[in-house]
Order: C-alpha cells, then structure tokens, then sequence
C-alpha cells in the first residue's frame, strides 16, 4: 500500500522558507534604481562643476605670479608733531591754536583750530581780498586816488600815521601797506573806501563763520581757509592773486613763521599784534607748499615770539623729513 507524505505543517508566526527568500530578493533587487539615481546626480554635479569652475582653476594656475614692489601707502599721523607742539606751549601763558593745511594730499591738523582768537592785524586780510574782488567787479579802480583825512591816522603800527593831511595814495598802495607793513592807518582808510557792509560780505562769503570785522576775531581754521581758498585761485584771479602773495612775501615783520623755515624758502605771511595776542598765518612755499596758521591769546609777547618760531620749526621737520 503506497503512503502519501503529509503535508509539512506550518507552526504559527512563521513563514515558508522559500516564500522567505522570494521577499529578500524582492528588497534586494529594489536598491538598484536608487543607487543608480545617487550615481547619476553625482556625476551631473561634477560634470557641472568642471565646466564651470576648472577653466577658473587652469586661469590660475596658469597665470604669470605678479609681485608687487610698490611701497605700502601709509595713513597720515600727525599725532607725533601735535603731541610735540603741545609740550612746547604746555608750561606757556595763554592758549596757542593751531591749524595746518597740506596741498599735497589735503590733510590738515591742529590744536584749537575752531576756537575762536583775537584776530588783530590778521583781519587787514579780508579786506585787501574785498578791495580787490571789488576791483574785479569793476566796482574799484585799484589806481584811484586816495588822500588822507585826520580821522584815518591810528597810532600803533605803521608809517602813514606820520605823514600829512592830504597825502595821496592809490588803492593799490594802501592796499600794499596793510600787507606788508600791517599799516593801521592805511587799513582804517580801506574801511572808509569799502564799507564794513563789503567787507562783511566777503567774510561771510569766504565760509568764515566765526570771523568778525566789528568784534575783531577769528579761528587759527578760517584764516587758513582764507589762504587755501587765495592760493587755489578761488577768491580773485591769478594776476591779483601773485600781487597780493607779493605784499605779504618779505614783511616787516619776518621774526616769526619766517624764523623757523630755511632762508632760502618764501613765506606768504600776516602777523597779528594785539595785548596779550600774537599770531602769523600764511604760506610756506616748501616743494609741497602748505597752509600755517599760529595764533595765541592770553600769552606773553617774550614767550610767544620764542615758541612761535619753535612750532613753526617742529611742522616743517615734520613736513620734510629728509630735508
């Protein structure tokens, strides 16, 4: 008698082996598409990234090496001079204002150069300059004649308070005299010829806020802006411009900015000479020219006309260190 093999039981929560290893072929054979996708997106990446990127890489690598033997451009520091200035005028009377301006690279620097100073003879400079604008506006003829009154004649600096009632002189000449002599007298006949009304208006037209013909005063930053302002031919032309440079070049009164430069180099200056109050302002013709404004309150005449020409000496060592 043939016997059937019985059926092979299958125990609960366990599966057939083969229907087991159909399912791990299954998982197993599902990987590929994704493996294939992963490859694929790198690959586009990198063929991406050469097209863009290696023609850079080969430019660089490529490239001819450039070595640079230009010197470092250095940051303008004043700070050495200024802290020398200060010890200089530190144990002095009064206050000294300084303000420094360089053509070459418009740099400036100071110390006190907003406050505001007695201005003395230095106000004589915005009324040449008014005198002259007048001129040019056809306003003035510079060779008009001028004689003296009494009531022009000021005591203090000057020769024309010597000279008779009556005495002619031109605009011109009058106009020398406040320059290079700083003549009282010849400024006060200025003022009456202009009107303190024109020279008011220059002042204010010059951007020389704190300046003030009626009060006398000014900043050691304004007169210096007056002077940049003149030697960029911004305020009166070339010709009247080298005209008024000429009145203030070899002064009577050479002992102070003039004292701390070489001789053989020209300052353009204005003194000022008050109580307690001595200043100089101009400008010194270095090969790179600049802008020097000194000015003092408060102080000692013996003291100031030593220290002047002492700061004066520091900014041009400073300026010309390999003078």
């Amino acid at each position: 008698m043939l016997f059937k093999r019985p059926k092979q039981e299958t125990l609960p929560g366990i599966k057939p082996p083969e229907k087991k290893e159909k399912k791990k072929e299954r998982k197993k054979g599902s990987r590929w598409p994704i493996v294939g996708l992963f490859i694929f997106t790198v690959l586009a990446s990198l063929v991406f990234y050469l097209k863009t990127e290696a023609p850079k890489v080969w430019q660089r690598i490529t490239a001819p090496i450039v070595i640079s033997t230009l010197p470092e451009e250095k940051r303008f520091e004043p700070s050495s001079v200024l802290a020398e200035i200060e010890s200089l005028s530190q144990n002095l009377s009064g206050t000294y204002g300084l303000y420094v301006y360089r053509f070459k690279d418009e740099n400036k620097y100071g110390l006190h150069q907003n406050e505001v100073f007695p201005a003395a003879s230095l106000i004589k400079l915005p009324v040449i300059l008014a005198l002259y604008q007048q001129a040019e506006k056809g306003e003035i003829n510079l060779e008009s004649k001028y004689a003296l009154v009494e009531g022009d004649k000021v005591a203090g600096v000057g020769t024309l308070q010597g000279q008779k009632t009556g005495t002619i002189y031109t605009y011109r000449q009058l106009a020398e005299y406040m320059g290079r002599n700083s003549d009282n007298t010849a400024f006060k006949a200025m003022r009456r010829i202009l009107g303190d009304e024109v020279i008011e208006e220059t002042i204010k037209n010059l951007g020389m806020a704190k300046t003030s013909l009626k009060k006398n005063e000014t900043t050691p930053q304004e007169i210096g802006l007056l002077f940049k302002k003149l030697y960029l031919g911004k305020i009166v032309s070339d010709k009247h411009k080298e005209e008024i440079l000429g009145f203030l070049t070899k002064t009577s009164f050479e002992d102070r900015i003039p004292v701390g430069v070489p001789e053989e180099v020209r300052v353009a200056h204005k003194i000022g000479t008050e109580i307690n109050s001595f200043s100089d302002a101009g400008i010194v013709f270095a090969e790179e020219p600049l802008v020097l404004v000194i000015m003092s309150k408060g102080a000692r005449e013996s003291e100031a006309k030593e220290v002047l020409p002492q700061i004066t000496r520091a900014i041009w060592e400073f300026e010309n260190p390999s003078l």
